[in-house]
């Protein structure tokens, strides 16, 4: 099984980077947000002129900031889930349970990355106007962006479990999952 752990290390590697991308993206977007809405509310009760951009540029920030926050938060385990059963659960049989659920996130994030693709694609020609004719299709992007990259985080949760079913222990936590785990304060 040494192709499967160098498989788990590969992708553990790419999604490191990508995550940290997503880490800084979201970031920089979350203080994008205060800075657009605080201008905005400024302009209107200080300066009684209202910006006509502000609501829809915070908006479509929003819906940025969701779907590169999605995948880190399905690395560090923070989507809500119920997790009574399978920490009733033998090891082995929970790893199997994992892979599981993660082979059925696989599906729903690929179907979501096909269709949503497919739906930004048809929005290329609606434009934004209120932020400067932007095409819709850079907003409706994120959906699929963040679906891919969860596709690809959970085929690295996929495997790790599927490995530690196999061999238990085998299954090391990786560098990001160390820094930033379910607090991403790296505590603990």
């Amino acid at each position: 099984m040494n192709w499967l752990r160098r498989l788990v290390q590969f992708l553990s590697a790419v999604n490191r980077v990508i995550l940290e991308l997503c880490r800084w993206s979201a970031m920089l977007l979350a203080i994008g947000i205060a800075v657009v809405v605080a201008a905005g509310v400024f302009w209107r009760y200080v300066l009684n002129d209202s910006l006509s951009w502000y609501e829809e540029m915070a908006k479509f920030m929003m819906v940025w900031l969701v779907f590169v926050g999605a995948p880190i938060a399905l690395r560090v385990g923070d989507h809500i889930s119920i997790e009574m059963l399978p920490n009733a659960l033998p090891d082995r049989l929970r790893s199997l349970l994992w892979c599981g659920i993660s082979v059925v996130i696989m599906w729903f994030c690929a179907m979501l990355t096909i269709v949503s693709f497919q739906f930004a694609w048809n929005g290329r020609t609606q434009v934004a106007i209120a932020i400067g004719d932007i095409s819709m299709f850079w907003i409706f992007v994120s959906i699929p962006f963040g679906a891919a990259v969860m596709f690809l985080i959970a085929t690295q949760q996929a495997l790790e479990n599927l490995q530690d079913t196999i061999r238990p222990g085998a299954r090391r936590v990786d560098r990001f999952e160390e820094l930033y785990g379910p607090d991403l304060g790296g505590v603990g």
